[in-house]
């Protein structure tokens, strides 16, 4: 019999797996927390510093994979101490102080595994035809053929162009929907089959396929991949504000953005009083090492990075994302796109 679970561990490659736990900086015994748990490749790497001594803690979306790399650190020699919780990565401090533990590091993968690429049920790839899904935590949540079946044709369009970036989005909206209301939108390959035909001629000139830039923007949309984004950095600098016993304002921060000076400072001292707690979750000197494939999400990555560092509360570890080698693009083409980002705190 094969053992399809193991063949899924070596077809999946964690990206800049050595640039990220060198950016970690790890110890032995440190608490760490790797809030995309993915197959278990970056939390394997990190529980093999951290040691016995050490706490692992395992959030992800997928319950599947969750439970997968749960067992897969635990049946480790010297395994560390391995919390889970089947959870959005922007309700970290939640688990964290649910269990009363503060995090010396923190990393986030904001790509997905390769198991849900491969599964035509999760519906995230066009190679075979499945169900229009895309829900990373299927559970809970509205699907892609239920998102596609409420919105206008001019959502749709902005919807593509803005979490896609395709400049065709006008016309593949138009042709979706003409698919959709003659009832044949019912699957991944009658989603791509739509895209490919809205493109015409202009397909076979194509550097990638033409469905890819839709199916991500729908990806986006559906799992709220930027919000959750933009609430993890928030809940981020909440905590970090929270270590300075004065607080200083960014005008250009997303704490502070359209107010007046006065009203930034009582925004910004009313998030460090909140945080100032015995529930603090973040260690001072904590170091954040975040993974981007898109542009958005490195946008909204570094705009973060740098107000910390601008107001003194953090230290960017490079001015410039690292990106994989080329051998390592070569190896695992889905690394040619990352980015890694990563800061390390540097509270009073």
């Amino acid at each position: 019999m094969v053992n399809h679970d193991h063949v899924e561990i070596i077809d999946h490659l964690p990206v800049l797996l050595k640039e990220i736990v060198q950016a970690l900086a790890l110890e032995v015994g440190n608490t760490v927390v790797d809030a995309t748990a993915g197959r278990g490749g970056h939390a394997q790497a990190i529980a093999k510093v951290i040691g016995s001594q050490g706490t692992l803690v395992l959030l992800d979306r997928d319950q599947h994979n969750l439970a997968f790399a749960s067992e897969r650190i635990r049946s480790l020699p010297d395994a560390p101490r391995v919390v889970t919780a089947h959870a959005n990565f922007c309700n970290v401090a939640d688990v964290l102080r649910g269990e009363s533990l503060r995090a010396d590091a923190f990393m986030a993968d904001l790509g997905f595994s390769s198991n849900q690429m491969s599964d035509p049920a999760r519906g995230f790839s066009f190679a075979n035809a499945g169900p229009l899904d895309m829900r990373l935590d299927q559970s809970t949540g509205e699907s892609a053929h239920a998102l596609l079946a409420r919105v206008t044709e001019s959502e749709l369009a902005d919807l593509i162009f803005q979490l896609g970036e395709d400049p065709f989005s006008r016309r593949i909206a138009r042709r979706i929907i003409y698919v959709r209301d003659l009832g044949l939108l019912n699957s991944t390959a009658d989603l791509a089959k739509a895209v490919v035909s809205a493109y015409g001629g202009k397909a076979r000139q194509s550097r990638m396929h033409p469905a890819t830039r839709t199916f991500m923007a729908l990806r986006i949309a559906v799992n709220n991949e930027l919000d959750s984004l933009e609430t993890l950095l928030q809940v981020f600098q909440q905590e970090i504000a929270g270590f300075w016993p004065l607080p200083r304002a960014d005008p250009g921060s997303r704490v502070t953005s359209g107010l007046g000076k006065k009203n930034a400072l009582d925004e910004v001292a009313g998030l460090a009083a909140a945080s100032a707690s015995p529930s603090q979750w973040l260690d001072k000197n904590a170091r954040i090492a975040i993974l981007a494939f898109h542009s958005l999400e490195d946008r909204l990555i570094k705009r973060a990075f740098t107000s910390w560092e601008r107001q003194g509360w953090a230290t960017r570890l490079a001015r410039k994302p690292l990106v994989a080698s080329e051998a390592e693009c070569e190896a695992n083409p889905r690394a040619r796109s990352a980015k890694l980002r990563e800061v390390r705190i540097v509270g009073i």
